[in-house]
């Protein structure tokens, strides 16, 4: 959406001190312009950059390093996933809390209304906190003071109108700027009259709302959905195994075996797999594994293996370690006696920080990588998420190297259980063993 635009150009110009300053107003008197120094400009937009790596395919274009691309095409995507993602996690401890605090709650209403589907829960949740964020944010910054006026932007107020337009409209996401700007494009590379663009133009336009139309009637006009690639295996609900695939049975790795027996059951004896390296999901992601993606150096990828899960119930992160297909008794109302389940590896995340969780509205989830691994049926991972490494001090003290997970853009947002704050207020070729 253009308000993404507007709003991370009004929060950055305000922590560089960019922002046009009145005759009576001093820019060294902003405490919160703790950008204005170059060089904390510079290594801000270098951190940028660095989560660039861990952020899976999936998001799309990732952030350039702000500092250097910020005035030269810096896109409206690269600004949703700083300002809404990455922004929360590396300002905590840089910006002055207080302000910090009332950007939290900007990001989390705005990531809660960025979902194609929103319950009534969250949309109630999403005006709480942008009606909070935007009084906040008049008393933190504009103070009143009539040579600020200029930082009340007309986005300020937009943002108060978004869940009761959701109401009336839809999710904004299904009519923002991205689906008008994709429709422009597509019907603009249709023309092909150029001695009379706009009426071809018209043409074009009125043709492709004819085609929808029969199609919306006759469905079965429409060409068929492409099939899965040669050599996966339809595992049903959206759900796909993708190779590359072992070519051979072999014995699990001795670190792993002793969880693919316990989730095999007592007295069974232990199989030869074949790993595979990566899952379709029904979101459209693909899931990859630490069996094939740890074998190009970090430049050279963006880390997908990283994954939301429904873990006994509970929202949950782990890195994939492989995928591969266990032999099992089947259910009971299953004819047969013994059937294949479809599983991966997982080496298990913590559970977010609660403190810094609940603190920054559920913006920042807070990690550390465990050394517990466990077996999960595939159709219990959600997404694929990204997961950031920072070495933030926690509200306890302790300051220790940890992982921030981030979600992408418009899909469903984890709730990690914790209340709100606004409501206290109002793949590489292997050799010949890999097919």
């Amino acid at each position: 959406m253009h308000i993404a635009g507007n709003l991370s150009d009004l929060n950055i110009s305000l922590w560089r001190g960019t922002m046009d300053c009145g005759p009576s107003d001093d820019v060294d008197r902003w405490d919160w312009a703790i950008l204005k120094d170059r060089d904390a400009w510079e290594a801000h937009g270098r951190l940028v950059e660095a989560a660039g790596p861990y952020l899976p395919g999936s998001f799309d274009r990732k952030p350039r390093n702000i500092a250097e691309k910020l005035n030269t095409s810096y896109k409206t995507w690269e600004f949703q996933l700083y300002t809404f993602g990455l922004g929360p996690a590396l300002l905590y401890g840089v910006l002055p809390q207080p302000y910090w605090l009332n950007y939290c709650q900007l990001v989390r209403g705005f990531q809660l209304l960025c979902q194609h589907r929103i319950t009534t829960e969250d949309l109630r949740h999403a005006h709480v906190l942008l009606c909070n964020w935007e009084k906040e944010f008049e008393t933190l910054y504009y103070q009143r003071h009539e040579d600020r006026l200029q930082f009340i932007r007309p986005c300020v107020h937009q943002v108060n109108h978004l869940a009761p337009e959701t109401l009336r409209k839809g999710p904004p996401i299904c009519y923002a700027q991205w689906t008008m700007e994709r429709t422009i494009g597509n019907l603009g590379q249709e023309i092909r009259q150029p001695s009379n663009p706009y009426a071809n133009l018209s043409q074009e336009g009125l043709r492709r709302c004819q085609v929808n139309t029969l199609l919306s009637v006759l469905p079965e006009l429409d060409e068929p959905p492409k099939g899965l690639p040669t050599g996966s295996v339809d595992l049903g609900d959206g759900y796909a195994l993708l190779r590359k695939r072992d070519r051979y049975f072999r014995l699990p790795d001795p670190e792993h075996a002793e969880v693919i027996a316990r989730f095999l059951g007592e007295g069974r004896v232990l199989q030869r797999i074949k790993k595979w390296a990566r899952l379709l999901l029904p979101n459209g992601q693909i899931a990859r594994s630490a069996w094939r993606e740890t074998i190009k150096p970090l430049d050279k990828i963006r880390i997908s293996r990283n994954v939301k899960i429904d873990l006994d119930g509970q929202i949950r992160f782990g890195e994939i370690l492989y995928f591969t297909q266990l032999s099992v008794e089947a259910d009971a109302d299953n004819e047969d006696e013994w059937q294949f389940a479809s599983v991966a590896l997982i080496q298990l995340y913590s559970t977010p920080d609660e403190s810094l969780l609940k603190l920054s509205s559920q913006t920042v989830a807070s990690c550390t990588r465990l050394d517990e691994f466990c077996i999960l049926d595939v159709k219990k991972i959600r997404s694929v998420v990204g997961m950031i490494p920072h070495t933030p001090t926690l509200p306890s003290g302790v300051t220790e190297p940890r992982f921030f997970m981030m979600e992408r853009p418009g899909f469903d947002i984890s709730n990690l259980g914790v209340p709100y704050a606004g409501y206290l207020d109002v793949d590489v070729d292997g050799g010949d063993d890999i097919e």
